[in-house]
């Protein structure tokens, strides 16, 4: 999942908000520049990025490579997601201890271990520690580089957060590729893991000496309460919207072998075309959505382009018609899990610190479920009857935004409180 792009201050997944500025009053201050910490803020997305998309591709070779059952497989994204739900859980009180500076680097530290123990693991149970500490600080390392660049750039947040999701975007289309085009070699698709541990390598080496902002609002300032039961449906629609997505990531390419008989390598390297989708879907949301009044249109639009795409995906037994279905689905995938937090989030805006932490919960849930359910269903039934699951996923989403008649909350679609004031 790459870091989706909202107006307004954004909080990724596995991560919970807080804060309640009004971001539709725009600060006069000095002029936008982009320096040292916003490079940091910028380039550390970015590989956290290129690390979340690269891990379906490169889970399809390891398994080729290991001879391992999709079972298996399906239990590296489910650790990865528990690592997530752990993250979001204990992300304020690392704060509170260890301040911005150590749970920044710390957080850089463990996310290129985890990556790179992954690269060299030739064990079931290492690839799985690997991924469960990919899992735990990669999450983390998001949360903080958001935190970040939203107190570095407090009278330019929206820009900042808009630039810094667009290059996460574009290292998402870059790792499937890379670790596709690797995958004809008998162990060259492990050094597809190697560009953000360099990346990551030279962050430390160019940024560790320069204290990193510890101001803004204080974390763990979550109001307490019952959510109305509102939020809980919008919600329950996201947790859906986060299994279309993650299990078309996972299952694409396993899809396409078993569909297509392609190459693993090759159908890895096909689902490029997913991750660009999103890319085009998400600029062209990010304009749309500008009329917050919108975005219940946008949020049932969008799934219904989802089941097209994935419709004909599932169906189609050429390379040509599963390429363009593939771009489909990802641009109706790309503006799902924005749409859907913040459709939830205005259900709630007294106690948007509370709704925010509970979204978190249940899309990481969702992510360690779908790819669960669809890996046990696949050494069943075969890959192509088990991606059944994303067709009960869509129904699913399309009838609780049904039941979900009421528009937004004025003016709260498009809050995204601070990411790093969590509790």
């Amino acid at each position: 999942m790459t870091v989706p792009r909202r107006r307004g201050l954004t909080a990724p997944r596995g991560t919970a908000e807080a804060g309640s500025s009004d971001l539709s009053t725009r600060c006069d201050g000095p002029a936008f520049r982009r320096d040292r910490l916003t490079a940091l803020g910028y380039t550390s997305l970015a590989a956290y990025a290129y690390c979340l998309y690269a891990l379906a591709p490169f889970l399809t070779l390891l398994r080729r490579d290991l001879d391992f059952s999709y079972l298996v497989m399906s239990l590296h994204s489910t650790t990865f997601a528990a690592g997530s739900v752990l993250s979001g859980l204990f992300f304020t009180q690392a704060l509170r201890r260890l301040g911005r500076h150590r749970l920044f680097w710390l957080s850089v530290i463990g996310t290129a271990c985890g990556a790179a123990l992954l690269a060299v693991g030739h064990t079931v149970a290492f690839t799985l520690a690997a991924t469960a500490l990919l899992g735990l600080t990669g999450p983390m390392l998001q949360t903080s580089s958001l935190a970040l660049l939203s107190v570095h750039h407090s009278a330019h947040r929206d820009r900042a957060l808009v630039e810094a999701n667009a290059t996460a975007s574009l290292a998402a289309v870059l790792a499937p590729a890379v670790i596709g085009s690797l995958g004809g070699t008998d162990s060259g698709w492990r050094a597809g893991l190697a560009l953000p541990v360099v990346a990551f390598v030279l962050l430390y080496a160019l940024g560790r000496g320069r204290p990193l902002p510890d101001q803004g609002p204080a974390a763990g300032t979550v109001r307490q309460g019952r959510l109305p039961g509102r939020f809980w449906l919008r919600s329950a629609a996201l947790g859906a919207a986060a299994g279309i997505e993650f299990g078309t990531v996972f299952y694409g390419a396993p899809l396409l072998v078993s569909r297509l008989d392609l190459s693993i390598s090759h159908a890895a390297t096909l689902m490029t075309l997913f991750a660009v989708g999103i890319l085009i879907g998400r600029t062209a949301g990010s304009r749309l959505v500008n009329d917050q009044g919108r975005a219940p249109r946008l949020l049932t639009g969008s799934l219904l382009l989802t089941a097209a795409g994935l419709g004909i995906f599932w169906s189609s037994h050429a390379v040509v018609l599963s390429s363009a279905a593939l771009l489909i689905a990802g641009a109706g995938v790309a503006n799902l899990f924005p749409l859907s937090f913040s459709h939830a989030i205005a259900a709630a805006p007294d106690r948007s610190d509370l709704a925010a932490a509970c979204n978190q919960l249940v899309v990481n849930s969702a992510i360690m479920a779908a790819p669960l359910a669809l890996g046990a269903l696949s050494d069943r039934v075969g890959v192509s009857s088990a991606f059944a699951v994303q067709a009960v996923l869509i129904v699913a989403a399309l009838l609780l935004v049904t039941v979900d008649r009421r528009p937004a909350a004025a003016g709260g679609a498009g809050r995204d409180p601070l990411p790093a004031d969590r509790g």
